[in-house]
């Protein structure tokens, strides 16, 4: 008898002759269930998303004890083979890839011909949930403490040469407890590496709809390759629209918002891109045109972090600072800040400080005078 164990209240629904991934409810308490595909340990209960030929799943590992998202690749495509063999790879090598700000790879196996890779399910919630016109502008120095942690991860990443390739507010994930961490490296290099083997076998240009089009740099929007240089871009443009709301590049469309990186001036986007096939069309014709910077859109950011995000999304990635400078930007302003306070606290202290009489402990005659002390041994 197939059987499903309800989150509501624990009880055991018995499943016979339902297909995986249909929707139930539970007799007893009414929780809705999805009836979910066994994996050996693994249980498949929904398709998240699909991104080449990696399908990713919310589940339950039952050897951990744990829910988890499952990417297994789809052994259904042409070249399965060879995309099993990067995906192994790529497992193995990321697995070491361990840091408090970044989401760890679980677990990698290979169960019943299909290759799949764990990572945890956290609470919380990603930074792709905030909503400029619902809840307004953030505080500056929040956002900083949010970004600082991101960019500490994101360091040591790349100091070990793991560059992301997608990094997104979707990729940055805050749980319950407040901890900060990257996400979604294995997916998104993954798909990068798969789009890297199609831009060999076709030279043209092609958007990949995988790519977050707001956050994407410019020389991937161009030829499609970057290196650590286009995670910085992207971690810029996450900046300045956590600070000010708005996004630094945008059109009408997912293939004008990429493109308005590298295309302003010309009046004819038709003789730059296509639209119908994503392709760039005259890389030679386009001109870049920087965004403002945010301190004119939201006045009281600070100086040197509007600087330092317009630094971030320079079109020349040799003009780009590294995470590591990144850093140490954040660390100079909190411990400016950290100063400031502590003298706004110091003049607070003392301007509620009143003065108080001090009585004299020296006894007084009836005549004003001290009487003599009298000693005893």
């Amino acid at each position: 008898m197939a059987q499903a164990v309800c989150k509501g209240c624990g009880g055991v629904m018995d499943t016979t002759g339902i297909e995986p991934f249909t929707v139930c409810e539970c007799s007893d308490c009414g929780t809705e269930v999805i009836i979910p595909f066994e994996l050996d340990y693994l249980l498949l209960e929904k398709l998240v998303e699909r991104q080449s030929a990696i399908d990713v799943y919310s589940g339950f590992d039952k050897a951990a004890n744990s829910d988890v998202y499952i990417m297994l690749v789809d052994n259904q495509v042409p070249d399965h083979e060879k995309y099993e063999k990067m995906a192994k790879e790529e497992a193995v090598s990321l697995s070491t890839l361990k840091h408090p700000n970044i989401c760890p790879l679980l677990h990698y196996d290979t169960i019943k011909g299909n290759f799949c890779v764990t990572f945890p399910l956290m609470d919380g919630y990603q930074l792709d949930s905030y909503s400029p016109s619902e809840q307004g502008m953030l505080d500056v120095d929040s956002v900083v403490e949010v970004l600082q942690a991101a960019a500490l991860g994101l360091a040591i990443a790349h100091h070990k040469e793991f560059v992301h390739h997608n990094i997104c507010p979707a990729s940055i994930h805050i749980d319950a407890r407040g901890n900060v961490r990257v996400k979604n490296f294995y997916i998104s290099r993954m798909t990068y590496m798969i789009d890297q083997l199609e831009l060999k076998e076709d030279a043209a240009i092609k958007f990949d709809s995988s790519v977050s089009p707001y956050f994407i740099s410019p020389e991937k929007a161009e030829s499609g390759v970057e290196d650590k240089r286009g995670d910085v871009f992207s971690f810029g443009v996450v900046m300045y629209f956590m600070l000010t709301g708005q996004y630094p590049f945008s059109g009408g469309s997912e293939i004008e918002t990429v493109y308005a990186r590298v295309m302003k001036k010309k009046k004819d986007k038709s003789e730059v891109f296509s639209g119908s096939s994503g392709r760039l069309l005259t890389p030679e014709m386009v001109e870049y045109v920087p965004p403002k910077p945010p301190v004119q859109l939201r006045p009281d950011i600070p100086g040197e972090i509007s600087d330092l995000t317009m630094d971030m999304l320079s079109y020349l990635p040799v003009k780009r600072p590294k995470f590591s400078e990144i850093l140490s930007i954040f660390n100079l302003y909190k411990a400016k800040k950290d100063k400031e306070q502590s003298v706004v606290t110091a003049q607070k202290n003392m301007v509620a400080t009143k003065t108080r009489a001090i009585p004299k402990m020296t006894p007084l005659d009836g005549k004003g005078k001290s009487k003599p002390k009298k000693w005893s041994f």
